[in-house]
Parts: C-alpha cells; structure tokens; sequence
C-alpha cells in the first residue's frame, strides 16, 4: 500500500484504497490497526519526526479506545471524516482527538484539535 500525506485529502485516498481491499485483507488492516496504531500510520502516512513523536507521547487509554473506534469503522467501511481545528500548523499539539460512529450515516467523525501551547 502507498504512504499517503496525513491530510483529509491523504485520508479519503487511503480510505479508497483499504476499501478497494476484499474483506479479508480489509479485517486484517483493521486488525493491524487496532493492535498498535502508530505502528499501523507510520506504514500508511507520511508523518514528520513531531508527528510520530506526539502519537507515541499518547496515554494507552486513548490509544486504544481511538484505535478501537477507528479499526471498526474501517472494518465495516465507514466513510472516514477527518477536520483539524486550530491555528495553520503541520503538527497537532492536543490529544482532543475524537472518533466517533455517526449511525445510521456510517461514518466515523475525527476532529484533531490543533494548539500553539
């Protein structure tokens, strides 16, 4: 698979490739996903130096409960949304991440909250 740009525009490619996968190789992405998600995004985005830093900097109880949301949708194909907020910078500073199913519309809403502090 290609290392897309972590972008919304990197994310809907990758979004159409995983779900160009046939449901095997698809569970097994989300497997991958689920049972360590950095390792998972440095092998499917470019991510610079403080972008891999801020996701191994992670506490495990977010870690896995976004990942867990994240590995599902995909699994089950859900459009993936994905919106930064903040100020104009590459690197999200917050852990203000949400995953959340947004049923009956199959889709799973991510906001990574970006901040100067």
């Amino acid at each position: 698979m290609n290392r897309v740009p972590f972008t919304p525009s990197g994310i809907a490619l990758k979004q159409h490739e995983l779900y160009g996968l046939d449901d095997n190789q698809l569970q097994l992405e989300a497997t991958h996903l689920y049972a360590n998600i950095v390792d998972w995004s440095m092998q499917h985005f470019i991510l610079d130096d403080d972008q891999i830093n801020w996701l191994n900097q992670q506490d495990d109880k977010f870690t896995v409960e976004f990942a867990m949301k994240v590995a599902k949708g995909i699994s089950l194909r859900y459009d993936i949304n994905i919106q930064f907020v903040g100020p104009d910078k590459p690197v999200p500073k917050s852990k203000n991440i949400s995953a959340r199913e947004n049923e009956p519309y199959r889709s799973i809403d991510i906001t990574v909250h970006k901040s100067d502090e």
